[in-house]
């Protein structure tokens, strides 16, 4: 299928992408929770964490490499299961995007409150302008998105670079850091630090406009999770030994940053605005191009599909995201969807590490650029512990993403329906 998208990114553009979309701003939170919980093995349950979502992003790759649509998981679980399938997942998929870019949304006016006080009573006014021209940018060509998530993941992983040589550097040595291990379970830490690895699969989402998408995605898979682990266990090192109490701080890395030297804090919470604004990007070019793939392939009505005429770009897609974003972030009535958020995440991941399993039998002859060794054991393995995970999910979540599900389906079943009819 021709998609008419323009084939312009390139490796280094996409893993940027994927490494934008995991290191978000819940990693300026996130060394204080795992202190808590893991004490001073917090380090070691990021290996843990990274080396589980590996067989997952392992999956992605083997199934990415076979084909080149613009869908991600969507377009894999389909060819493995079938079309209702593969809507639930892209329409889970798109859904969790739309919830994360909501929370994003009123996360940045909270720091940026921080630094400017004045402007919190602009707060509704900063998030439509901001989610407006991430949509401006991505509606007159991918090339402008994508050049917009470069600039702001290297500007938001300056400051961490900062943490981590002065915290490395720090001559307090992690024994006079770190807190003491509490009661709290190291695999509780585990099960936290897999879902803020949550945006790796963002890079598989524009596969139609990557000049090589099925060697692009299985490389940048894998070199995203394998650079953001180690930067990980990096961050949670030196904030460790720059702060002795870590594990009590509400921003923990503004803390560590504090010190760093004077004005340490200001830097960090400067730099927690840039990964907020960063992640933002990278949704805004991934979840519209999620949404468009539903609609290009009949499951939703075609309308958001439409393409803007001189650019190519996902127009109706980019607008109807950005606008119920806006909406969710401005109105909060996106705090019960965002407790469907880690599901519907889960859920993905089971759908495509199944595919993978499921593909080795029905497209044994299929080309694969990246091919995992050992058979379908480790894809097997990854949806064992996906699903695994998701029974630790409470009852109000999964039944409110059960309910998110649904409506889903419904709209579903109304487009083909509709089809059917005027195919009479």
């Amino acid at each position: 299928m021709d998609e008419s998208l323009k084939k312009v990114l390139k490796t280094p553009e996409v893993l940027l992408i994927g490494i934008n979309g995991v290191i978000g701003g819940g990693i300026f939170l996130l060394p204080g929770e795992v202190a808590k919980l893991a004490g001073a093995q917090a380090v070691w349950a990021y290996l843990v964490a990274g080396v589980i979502v590996t067989f997952v992003g392992l999956s992605f790759a083997e199934v990415s490499s076979m084909y080149s649509r613009t869908g991600g998981a969507m377009i894999y679980t389909e060819e493995a299961m079938g079309q209702t399938a593969g809507f639930a997942v892209g329409w889970m998929a798109w859904l969790t995007y739309v919830a994360g870019w909501g929370a994003l949304s009123n996360g940045l006016v909270t720091y940026l409150a921080d630094l400017i006080p004045s402007i919190k009573p602009f707060g509704n006014l900063i998030i439509i302008m901001v989610v407006g021209v991430l949509c401006l940018l991505n509606t007159y060509g991918v090339k402008k998105g994508s050049n917009t998530i470069v600039f702001l993941t290297v500007a938001k992983v300056i400051p961490l670079l900062l943490l981590v040589i002065v915290g490395l550097l720090h001559f307090g040595g992690l024994h006079a850091a770190a807190p003491a291990p509490t009661s709290r379970d190291f695999g509780a830490a585990v099960l936290m630090l897999i879902f803020a690895y949550g945006g790796f699969e963002m890079a598989a989402v524009p596969s139609g406009e990557m000049a090589n998408p099925r060697k692009t995605i299985a490389t940048v898979m894998i070199g995203t999770l394998v650079l953001v682990t180690v930067f990980y266990m990096l961050i949670q090192l030196a904030a460790m030994r720059l702060d002795p109490g870590i594990a009590s701080a509400k921003s923990p890395l503004a803390a560590a940053g504090t010190a760093m030297f004077a004005g340490g804090a200001v830097v960090m919470t400067v730099g927690a605005a840039l990964s907020i604004l960063g992640t933002q990007s990278g949704i805004a070019l991934a979840a519209p191009r999620q949404l468009y793939a539903l609609g290009r392939d009949g499951s939703l009505p075609s309308v958001v599909a439409a393409l803007y005429p001189k650019q190519r770009t996902p127009v109706a897609a980019i607008w109807i995201t950005g606008v119920l974003a806006m909406s969710a972030a401005t109105t909060g009535t996106f705090a019960t969807l965002i407790l469907l958020n880690v599901a519907a995440r889960l859920f993905e991941y089971a759908a495509v590490c199944l595919s993978a399993v499921i593909l080795r039998f029905r497209a044994k002859e299929a080309e694969r650029l990246f091919r995992l060794p050992f058979g379908v054991t480790i894809p097997l393995v990854a949806t064992l512990l996906c699903i695994g995970l998701l029974t630790q999910e409470t009852p109000r979540e999964l039944w409110v993403a059960a309910a998110a599900l649904g409506i889903g389906m419904v709209i579903h079943v109304t487009t083909r329906w509709a089809r059917v009819v005027r195919a009479r």
